[in-house]
């Protein structure tokens, strides 16, 4: 897969940044089950009083964005 800034740099791309990036497209197929289990544990949060409510609907709202 040709990389978004192929062309910029004359070294390769470091091992470490190759690994990290490595499940992005895993990843972007995923996000929905990532946003649903996010705001499952904000509202668990909440629930504990661990996080107020206030929160838990600021952070569930700002998912929805995403």
């Amino acid at each position: 897969m040709a990389k978004l800034w192929g062309g910029r740099f004359t070294k390769g791309t470091d091992k470490a940044v190759e690994d990290f990036t490595s499940s992005i497209a895993f990843d972007a197929r995923m996000y929905a089950e990532d946003i649903a289990g996010s705001k499952a544990h904000a509202t668990m949060l909440a629930k504990q009083n661990i996080i107020s409510d206030a929160d838990q609907i600021g952070r569930a709202s700002c998912r929805e964005r995403v």
